[in-house]
């Protein structure tokens, strides 16, 4: 294995992670992160052993990077492709911040997270060779073409752009900020409160944009009240749901 290559990619995943979770750790980053370099291969970091948070310092530059050594070096053993590594890698990721970090920023901030760790492992995996555990040499590829939108999310940004959206002071809720909200969702349940805290509006802005999707059908309604509300996208707007092609 490449180890500067790796420490390389490790560097670009933990460092967002400390810009968003320990702000105030990101001037000693560099310092904390070379003197990690020097151990790393040596010490183990156990699963057991990463607890994330310290209540006085945030987060632990060593246990952050050695999380993702860990993590790297688990996905490269996996007798599975790229694509089932990286999603591997963001599986991991994801249960090791949202167990030990959750509610520190806006669910639409921790999948813009998620998604920059996703887009800088699948790059890595993507140059590599991890086949029958041999020495890996640098694959030469075609520059591959996007992949087209899912067919569900595609209906959901076309849905987002006909609606007609109070925009008096609301910079931070326009139809691209509300699609990249929803698609983080993933289709599960949320609460108002969540829809508060990740356009940092209040709660009734928050329900006045919420009642609008919900009078369009971009939104279901889980039929409680007060506390117990949640809302998710509907069901043409699920992944697997049946969505007719754009005419």
């Amino acid at each position: 294995m490449p180890r500067e290559e790796l420490i390389r990619l490790v560097r670009s995943v933990i460092q967002p992670v400390l810009e968003l979770f320990s702000p105030q750790q990101v001037e000693e980053f560099d310092d904390d992160f070379a003197a990690w370099t020097l151990g790393v291969g040596t010490q183990g970091v156990a699963e057991k052993t990463l607890a994330l948070t310290v209540p006085a310092r945030g987060l632990d530059t060593t246990l952050v990077a050695g999380m993702f050594f860990q993590v790297m070096m688990e996905a490269s053993r996996l007798p599975a492709g790229p694509r089932e590594r990286v999603s591997f890698v963001r599986k991991k990721a994801k249960d090791y911040l949202v167990t030990r970090l959750a509610g520190q920023i806006t669910l639409s901030q921790f999948y813009r997270l998620l998604n920059l760790i996703e887009e800088e492992v699948d790059h890595y995996f993507a140059r590599q060779d991890w086949s029958k555990g041999k020495p890996m040499v640098l694959e030469i590829r075609e520059p591959a073409l996007p992949s087209p939108e899912p067919r569900h999310l595609a209906a959901l940004r076309r849905a987002m752009s006909a609606i007609e959206l109070p925009v008096k002071g609301r910079r931070k809720l326009t139809p691209e900020t509300l699609w990249d909200f929803l698609r983080g969702t993933e289709g599960r349940w949320f609460r108002l409160l969540d829809f508060e805290a990740s356009f940092q509006v209040n709660k009734k802005t928050a329900w006045s944009y919420l009642h609008l999707l919900l009078q369009k059908g971009m939104l279901i309604h889980n039929g409680e009240r007060a506390n117990r509300v949640r809302y998710a996208l509907a069901a043409p707007f699920q992944a697997g749901a049946a969505v007719p092609e754009e005419a």
